[in-house]
């Protein structure tokens, strides 16, 4: 997550760095070089909104992924507990069969 995180920093520092050389070195009219540079600003953006919703739908998988292996866990750890429960409930009950009744008092 943190390459990605950097990957996306690096990609807007490098537009904007891109975008301040393009307005000091080119040697268009001004309008000409506002409408690539709102072009180019606008193909970033483009670039950042889709890397955006790719990180977004991959954390979602993540997430959806981890809930799903923490319910198939505890449905685990839930039948072995009940299991283990059962089986000491019928060793104290075949124990109980096996004890001699207390004697009777008068």
């Amino acid at each position: 997550m943190a390459n990605r995180s950097e990957f996306i920093a690096g990609l807007v520092v490098g537009a904007l760095v891109g975008v301040g050389l393009g307005l000091l070195l080119a040697p268009r009219a001004g309008e000409e070089t506002r409408g690539r540079l709102r072009s180019k600003a606008d193909e970033v953006a483009d670039l950042l909104r889709g890397r955006a919703r790719d990180v977004t739908d991959q954390l979602k998988e993540t997430v959806e992924e981890l809930g799903s292996k923490m319910r198939s866990s505890a449905e685990e750890v839930t039948a072995r507990v009940q299991k283990a429960l059962d089986e000491q409930m019928q060793k104290l009950r075949a124990a109980l069969d096996r004890s001699p009744a207390p004697p009777e008092r008068n």
